[in-house]
């Protein structure tokens, strides 16, 4: 017997011993690509990675990290991902487009947004006139029209610049804007250009956004058990947040390059709770859809969708099961 033919026998006599003993090689883990946004609202996906709950569920993970939730559902729309990080606002317009992005589960519900600005503007009511960085197509463009509203004022009235949230810190700082309005970690870092040139001005009550999970209807269709996976993954996330508040807090401080005092004092404000409000969700995306009508933001022919087929509770469902 030629060596060869001893290896392919062992071979054979292992593969037989390990079918009568019901043993198999280990599940292949499954491929899943991610995006995820610069903020400290994903934290559940942040611990998720840290924390390898991906892999506990048999997933192989591929992270891309985008500068807003709405780059990472256009991403998502492309092809590039599988499942991602996104505000309702982007879910809204995108729905308003025809195009089938579905919202599978949300990771809080918060006040998101205050106004980093220069020092001569004392309340929101004095951007009256002044270059507002806002990022078009976010729930940022959703709050900046509560807040003109709150103020007796227009988007006319103020010079709106659209620009990506990874620009709103230099175009302050360079004089390009008089104020902006996001979440952190830019805040602190607009803080930390001067605290002698800038502030940090907070309008509570006017709008709470929900950190929602969001996937397309044909990965619902299509591979639903995958999102299942994905879903039970960021719930063991959830609970290691909740059950080991300040480890988390340093995992996402680290994350998103925030100080992690600062994360902390906005912790408590951002409530982390994974959970899946469908009736709560479809009214806010009803308001913000005829928001969007009648401010001619959207497409001249929209209409506003059905809302009860954008928020889809299966996937969320199954994964909260034993």
């Amino acid at each position: 017997m030629t060596v060869a033919t001893h290896r392919k026998l062992l071979f054979s006599l292992a593969a037989v011993a390990s079918m009568a003993f019901g043993l198999s090689a280990p599940a292949k883990a499954q491929d899943i690509a991610i995006g995820e946004g610069v903020a400290l609202g994903w934290g559940q996906f942040f611990v998720a990675d840290k924390q390898k709950t991906w892999e506990a569920q048999g997933l192989k993970p591929e992270v891309v990290t985008f500068a807003s939730g709405r780059l990472a559902l256009d991403a998502l729309v492309g092809g590039r991902i599988t499942i991602a990080t996104a505000a309702e606002t982007p879910v809204v317009f995108a729905n308003l487009n025809g195009l089938p992005v579905r919202i599978i589960g949300t990771l809080n519900r918060h006040e998101p947004f205050d106004l980093a600005a220069v020092k001569d503007i004392k309340t929101a009511s004095d951007i009256k006139g002044r270059k507002i960085g806002y990022a078009q197509g976010t729930n940022a463009h959703y709050y900046l029209a509560k807040l003109l509203a709150a103020n007796g004022l227009k988007l006319g009235d103020i010079t709106a610049v659209n620009l990506s949230p990874g620009d709103f810190v230099t175009s302050l700082a360079n004089g390009s804007l008089d104020a902006f309005i996001w979440t952190e970690p830019h805040l602190s870092q607009a803080l930390a250009q001067g605290p002698d040139r800038f502030h940090i001005i907070r309008n509570p009550d006017l709008y709470n956004t929900y950190s929602s999970i969001i996937a397309l209807q044909s990965t619902i269709d299509n591979q639903p058990e995958l999102l299942v996976k994905a879903l039970k993954a960021l719930i063991a996330a959830d609970g290691y947040i909740k059950a080991n508040p300040e480890a988390s807090i340093a995992i996402v401080a680290e994350r998103i390059k925030l100080d992690p005092k600062i994360a902390a004092a906005f912790w408590d404000r951002t409530k982390f709770d994974l959970t899946l409000d469908k009736p709560a969700i479809v009214k806010l995306l009803q308001e913000e859809a005829k928001w969007a009508i009648e401010a001619k933001i959207a497409r001249p022919d929209a209409q506003i969708p059905d809302f009860d087929k954008v928020v889809v509770t299966d996937i969320y469902d199954k994964a909260r099961q034993p």
